[in-house]
């Protein structure tokens, strides 16, 4: 466990050997992480393919709503990883002594390496009805306008325009909004490359060429 973290509240702890063996098991397709709702941290993190680190923002503080409203889980919704696999993932609630979230356990599962094996295992990719929403989707408003108000809060800093930014400005913009949760987003990378007057591909490679070098 990370010492600069505060200690875990016993509730969110127990959950940790659970964890652990559940991606043992799925190892090397899943990753698990343990968020702390009080910190927006997160507290633990096993076979990690997401290049955070425990102490990393959480990104369920983009969420933008009472933590009251969480669900005991999250019905699995599918999102993108910083090298563009697709990631089929889950959200459990931890609560404490009254009822009240303190955490989450989230299982992201790379769905990438059986694309070729689809027919197989058509039962076990496809979502149940139309499938859940990512949560960050449903209950985070209107993203597009926090990534225009991010996007030109770097600007500012920097004093200078859009036009103007050269590749290397281009990537660190793009790893920093990886990193505050943007491509959790549904559409994201798209709406980022459009602004950017760049690919989605390309997006995908300035992250990909930054956490490689991470």
């Amino acid at each position: 466990m990370n010492p600069r973290l505060p200690k875990l509240h016993p509730n969110i702890t127990a959950y940790i050997p659970m964890v652990g063996g559940i991606i043992a098991l799925l190892q090397p397709y899943a990753e698990g992480a343990i968020h702390d709702l009080r910190t927006g941290k997160i507290a633990a993190l096993y076979n990690n393919i997401s290049k955070r680190k425990v102490g990393d923002p959480s990104a369920v503080t983009e969420l933008g709503i009472e933590v009251k409203d969480f669900p005991d889980f999250f019905e699995p919704y599918y999102k993108t990883n910083w090298d563009g696999r697709k990631l089929k993932c889950t959200s459990v609630t931890i609560r404490d002594e009254n009822g009240v979230p303190i955490g989450l356990v989230c299982i992201n599962f790379d769905t990438s390496v059986f694309e070729n094996m689809q027919t197989q295992l058509h039962s076990f990719l496809k979502l149940k009805g139309e499938g859940g929403l990512n949560p960050i989707d449903e209950f985070a408003g209107n993203w597009q306008q926090q990534a225009t108000a991010f996007i030109e809060e770097y600007l500012a800093k920097r004093h200078v325009a859009l036009t103007g930014l050269a590749k290397a400005q281009k990537t660190e913009l793009a790893n920093q909004m990886y990193d505050h949760g943007f491509f959790n987003y549904r559409d994201a990378a798209t709406f980022i490359a459009k602004t950017l007057s760049v690919s989605r591909a390309t997006i995908y490679n300035y992250i990909r060429e930054a956490k490689g070098k991470a």
